[in-house]
């Protein structure tokens, strides 16, 4: 079997044996949530819901954890971090998701079983065929022999990762330079130096190559690039370019797809799209329950505010969303009605820094506006901002356009993911905070977004909200 073969099987072999190991689990935990062995079956049938919507979720989470590709060049530890951060994002989602729709209450013991159980099985076997994996190939079978093209820190970077064959089946035979002060730095570390560039073909006739890495700066080596794609191509021998082509800073690069158009995506914002998905999900679901449960509280709310002060219920703010896409962002009003103009008299006693706007006491402010802005009340309207897909529960929160002017250029990063009713500035001292720190911890957020980090900082704000501390 070649190794495209078993590259296109291993994924389908991975996914039944997911499967297996998750129905295994879930037997497990069956046997030990019903100790009665004549409330197994029964537990077997009533308890269905957990393995269907935990089956849903894990193909979906580790299906963005990239769990079903060969994975060969991940460290153990990476490659075990992925496992158990796909459990457990798939363990949260089947909580949110069957608090929602079992009324009658969650079991919690069979739910705990099964979760660590799934952990235990999936892990151990994953582990273990990685592990059979790496002792094959130091006895020697499926390693694969390989060249590279290219002197330089890429390609000594390269040969480091590539240089372990039983960790990743490589064996890397030699390369290929011009330049004789280039080679010397890969002779230096005992790899043979082939040949010139051009003498490709003549490598390829007379070893057993099955793969070509080139490390060539494309700018400077553009047509010697396409030389070498035209001879492999020729050979039917693999050619791989190395696509770190920028140096960069944030950003992680991928390669896509539209159609048979072959692109290099570089971003910095979260791109594992089951887990957005779900994130939507979670906030529709979520925000349609608060608001169904709250309603009593809202309608009291709205009269009270109607009563304290002339003006409207409700106060549309215009705030700069994902992308810099512009919505009415929906508050209790806590202010005078003309908020707005007399913002420009008290510029000059603005007490936080950077492009924003605050004064501990605020003039504008009414009587029951300090009380609803202090335990942040007036925000609980902005769940039909959430309803709509216009915000987040989560999420670093919407500026207005006036501030948007006066960001820097790296700052404008904080607008590429959706806004949020609460996040990592509502749970760390909010107007206790400054600017600069605010938006260190928003772009901190994005860069190391998952949904247990949402789920940590729901339950962080409710805490933040009880206290009042630092509202304003």
């Amino acid at each position: 079997m070649t190794h495209r073969q078993r590259a296109k099987l291993t994924p389908w072999g991975l996914l039944l044996g997911d499967g297996l190991c998750i129905f295994l689990a879930y037997a497990v935990a069956i046997y030990l949530s019903a100790p009665v062995p004549e409330t197994r079956i029964e537990r077997f049938f009533t308890s269905s819901p957990y393995l269907a919507v935990f089956v849903v979720i894990w193909f979906g989470t580790a299906l963005d954890e990239r769990l079903w590709s060969i994975r060969g060049n991940q460290s153990i530890n990476a490659y075990l971090y992925a496992l158990l951060k796909a459990v457990g994002n798939a363990a949260l989602f089947c909580v949110f998701i069957m608090i929602i729709f079992r009324p009658e209450g969650v079991e919690r013991e069979f739910l705990a079983a099964f979760c660590l159980a799934t952990l235990a099985i999936l892990v151990s076997v994953r582990a273990a065929i990685r592990l059979v994996f790496w002792k094959l190939r130091d006895m020697g079978f499926d390693i694969k022999r390989t060249i590279l093209i290219g002197a330089n820190d890429r390609t000594a970077k390269l040969l480091m990762v590539l240089g372990s064959r039983g960790r990743y089946g490589y064996q890397v035979e030699g390369f290929l330079e011009d330049d004789p002060e280039r080679a010397k730095s890969l002779k230096d570390l005992g790899l043979p130096h082939l040949g010139a560039i051009d003498t490709l073909g003549d490598v390829l006739r007379n070893m057993n190559i099955d793969e070509v890495y080139v490390a060539l700066p494309v700018r400077s080596h553009y047509e010697s690039i396409q030389h070498i794609a035209s001879y492999c191509e020729g050979a039917g021998v693999p050619v791989h370019l190395l696509a770190d082509l920028f140096p960069l800073r944030i950003a992680t690069s991928r390669l896509m797809h539209i159609q048979d158009i072959p692109l290099l995506s570089l971003s910095t914002i979260p791109e594992a799209y089951f887990k957005l998905v779900m994130k939507r999900v979670i906030d529709f679901f979520g925000s349609t329950a608060l608001i169904v449960a709250l309603s009593p509280m809202l309608a009291t709310l709205a009269m009270l505010v109607k009563l304290d002060s002339t003006g409207p219920i409700l106060f549309g703010q215009e705030r700069v969303g994902q992308n810099q896409r512009r919505f009415k962002m929906l508050k209790f009003r806590s202010m005078v009605v003309n908020a707005e103009e007399l913002r420009k008299k008290l510029e000059a006693q603005n007490e936080a820094d950077g492009p924003v706007f605050k004064m501990k006491n605020d003039p504008r402010v009414t009587r029951l506006g300090r009380f609803i802005r202090r335990y942040s009340l007036d925000e609980f309207p902005q769940l039909f901002n959430v309803w709509k897909g216009e915000m987040s529960l989560v999420g670093p929160r919407p500026p207005i356009p006036s501030e948007v002017e006066q960001y820097s250029w790296d700052q404008r990063r904080r607008l590429s993911v959706k806004p949020g009713m609460t996040g990592p500035w509502q749970v760390s001292g909010r107007n206790l905070v400054g600017f600069e720190e605010w938006v260190e911890m928003d772009l901190a957020y994005i860069d190391n977004w998952n949904l247990t980090l949402d789920f940590i900082i729901l339950l962080k704000t409710f805490r933040a909200v009880v206290r009042g501390r630092g509202a304003s």
